[in-house]
């Protein structure tokens, strides 16, 4: 039982990180004008969904704790009567407001994390670790049994766009939680809309 919780969980996360990765990309590309590839946002969304999970925890014990525990019970009541949205709307709203705001904000941080250039990271440890094994085995054997090669690869890095300012990724973590949000309303009714239609076939 524990390793299909496991999966599921994994799953659920790499849907998410998709989700997040996908927003990012179409956020990055009205911002900076540049089409980022996807793997290069894989590390910026895992962030991101971390960071929005911590979030969402917190959101959710700061309300529990204010409705005092009753939480889930008063949610899904929500759902089956809206009269009671009234009266616990205000605690709902700054809660989550609060929370959206902080996260929007934070978000903005892990989106400096395109700045990175991982090729040059890889080339950069990928050509210490030859010139120590190169340095190794010359010791040994007493002389050089690589061939000579070019050891400017790391020239070979294609340029890639400007660094992310702060105003910018600001700009860009908004428009990806728009997108999100969007998203998910979007998928949200058109559950709803599948659901009724199955109940009233029976």
């Amino acid at each position: 039982m524990w390793l299909i919780t496991i999966l599921l969980v994994l799953l659920i996360a790499l849907i998410l990180i998709v989700i997040m990765d996908t927003a990012m990309k179409l956020a990055l590309m009205i911002t900076t004008l540049y089409n980022y590839d996807t793997k290069k946002l894989f590390i910026p969304a895992t962030l991101t969904v971390i960071l929005w999970t911590v979030l969402l925890v917190g959101c959710f014990n700061s309300i529990n704790t204010s409705l005092n525990g009753n939480a889930i019970d008063i949610v899904f009541s929500m759902i089956f009567d809206n009269t009671i949205v009234a009266e616990y709307s205000s605690v709902l709203i700054r809660t989550l407001l609060s929370t959206f705001l902080i996260g929007t904000l934070l978000q903005s941080f892990t989106y400096y994390t395109v700045n990175i250039n991982y090729q040059k990271v890889t080339g950069t440890v990928r050509f210490s670790l030859k010139k120590v094994i190169r340095s190794l085995i010359k010791k040994i054997f007493k002389k050089d049994i690589f061939e000579k090669e070019n050891e400017s690869s790391l020239s070979e890095i294609q340029r890639g766009p400007k660094k992310l300012t702060f105003g910018r990724a600001i700009i860009t973590s908004i428009i990806s939680v728009i997108i999100t949000i969007f998203v998910c309303i979007v998928l949200f009714l058109i559950g709803d809309f599948l659901s009724i239609r199955v109940i009233t076939m029976f």
